[in-house]
């Protein structure tokens, strides 16, 4: 329960919204005072006024019209080409001589001579084995000898078969009776094999 006496409480309400209402009116007047001044100094002060000159209108610089090269057109005359000849021409260079060394001469092909039976000394016919003869063995052989530089014969061989066996026996005896002349080789006497083929013909 509040005690305060509601007549005190009004008084102090009403002089609480007078002050306020007083503060209020000031600021306005301090404000309204204010602006006035100002715009009395402006209204006062002279004010100046300078006349600018009219800005004369610059012309723009004429841009230089480009100049117009007529078109000049050239006539291009047609040269036919020359004529082609049908001959084929064609350049010979001829090389330098070279002179090539001298070829080697050529060797000489030795002169060989066989060994050959002596004629002139002769030689006996081979006789002919009776058994071959009654057996009708007929046929032609070849006895080949070696005949060595001094003439005398070194070695002997059947080099083809009459096809009987001693029908070849009998001639390589027979014929190794024989001479021989022995063989040479650009003039000088060497070992070679002499070839003689002896024909079994029954009469």
């Amino acid at each position: 329960m509040s005690f305060i006496n509601p007549i005190k409480r009004n008084k102090k309400s009403f002089v609480v919204v007078g002050l306020a209402l007083l503060v209020h009116v000031l600021i306005i007047w301090f404000l309204i005072s204010g602006l006035v001044q100002k715009a009395k100094a402006f209204l006062i002060e002279p004010m100046s006024a300078t006349l600018i000159e009219e800005v004369k209108h610059i012309p723009k610089p004429e841009t230089p019209k480009p100049k117009v090269v007529p078109k000049v057109y050239v006539a291009i005359a047609e040269v036919p080409p020359p004529p082609v000849s049908n001959s084929n021409i064609q350049a010979t260079v001829t090389p330098p001589p070279v002179s090539l060394p001298p070829a080697p001469p050529a060797p000489i092909a030795p002169v060989v001579q066989s060994a050959k039976m002596d004629m002139s000394v002769g030689c006996q016919k081979p006789q002919y084995p009776e058994t071959s003869r009654l057996a009708n063995e007929q046929g032609a052989v070849t006895v080949g000898y070696l005949i060595g530089a001094d003439g005398s014969i070194k070695d002997s061989k059947i080099m083809s078969s009459s096809g009987f066996k001693r029908l070849d026996s009998a001639a390589r005896d027979a014929l190794s009776l024989c001479k021989f002349q022995a063989g040479t080789e650009n003039g000088q006497f060497v070992d070679s094999w002499a070839r003689i083929k002896y024909v079994w013909r029954l009469n």
